[in-house]
């Protein structure tokens, strides 16, 4: 994730307008060893295993495999 700039001690911070489960996702990630590229390739991935996984699934009850 990307930092935000520091301000100088003593200024005043910005209110934080992210809802809550913007604020937990973003904690999460951070935990996350990984870039945010990373993180989409491998969500990207897994949605595509489930797709796979669908049409494999329709195919059998069709009885076309």
């Amino acid at each position: 994730m990307e930092e935000k700039e520091r301000e100088a001690p003593g200024a005043p911070e910005e209110p934080d307008t992210r809802s809550t489960w913007q604020r937990n996702k973003e904690e999460l990630y951070d935990k996350v060893p990984l870039t945010l590229r990373q993180l989409d390739i491998i969500i990207a991935l897994g949605l595509l295993g489930l797709v796979a996984v669908a049409v494999l699934i329709f195919l059998e009850a069709s009885g076309i495999l």
